[in-house]
């Protein structure tokens, strides 16, 4: 589908978009963002995951700017203003749940041999485990009235199912190194979040040396991308993001022994 038209009637609203694609817009019940040629694989995608009941926007084409159109997913984006609703260990549970949900729900997916799928966050192992969505987060979390749902999809590639659970732990639990969580707390909310998304508790150890994995390869990316001149890369190198990204994988690496040893008990 392509050329949907903007009725008179229907005003475009500006919606708080990602670093990578900052121009996002409402249009009646409609959102619009600019596309690449990775949108006709995570349309695609977003198609299949429709056909099996799992949560996600649904794709309705190109329009006439040939920005991507995808349906509006109502409630509160989590991040920032509203992480009081992750502050629970019942929250982390069913933000795990939600992710293994749609683990579950892409296994029969079957990608297009022309599928093209955007580099960024993506799995270097070449794993095709998952079609990974490299994004799982609050700031792309909507919390409706009647369900939870992920958006901004367009990152998703083939990966390791633990490649996409470790980024989504490291976000939601909020492995930071200023966290005011003690111990423990941090250690329920890492297994309240692993029960969620049907961790073996054996491999939970595992797990957090992907999120080291994971958050590191991340900020190297983005100090790569910054150095062979791109600038939103630049922009967000200069405003702390790789920086950020390298202390939260160190602040787990430093307390990877005792939580792991915690987890196993």
């Amino acid at each position: 589908m392509s050329g949907i038209i903007i009725r008179m009637d229907e005003r475009e609203h500006s919606l708080r978009g990602g670093n990578l694609n900052p121009t996002v817009v409402r249009v009646g019940d409609t959102v619009r963002r600019s596309a690449g040629s990775w949108t006709p694989a995570v349309h695609d995608l977003l198609r299949y995951l429709r056909e099996h009941s799992y949560p996600a926007p649904r794709p309705l084409g190109i329009d006439d700017e040939g920005r991507e159109v995808l349906t509006f997913v109502p409630g509160d984006c989590v991040h920032p203003n509203n992480l009081d609703i992750l502050k629970s260990e019942a929250a982390m549970r069913r933000v795990g749940k939600l992710i293994a949900e749609y683990h579950r729900a892409q296994v029969g997916y079957s990608r297009p041999i022309d599928a093209s799928w955007r580099s960024e966050g993506r799995d270097p192992t070449g794993s095709t485990e998952v079609i990974a969505h490299n994004d799982f987060a609050p700031w792309n979390l909507i919390a409706g009235p009647a369900e939870w749902a992920f958006i901004d999809w367009d990152l998703a590639a083939p990966g390791r199912r633990a490649w996409d659970l470790a980024w989504a732990l490291h976000s939601f639990v909020g492995l930071w190194p200023d966290s005011p969580l003690p111990h423990a707390a941090t250690v329920r909310r890492i297994s309240a979040f692993c029960d969620g998304a049907e961790v073996d508790h054996l491999d939970r150890p595992y797990l957090l040396d992907v999120v080291i994995e994971r958050t590191r390869h991340h900020a190297g990316m983005l100090r790569t991308r910054a150095q062979g001149g791109e600038v939103n890369y630049q922009r967000l190198v200069d405003d702390g993001h790789a920086d950020a990204w390298e202390s939260g994988s160190n602040h787990v690496a430093e307390n990877r022994e005792r939580w792991s040893r915690a987890l196993l008990i």
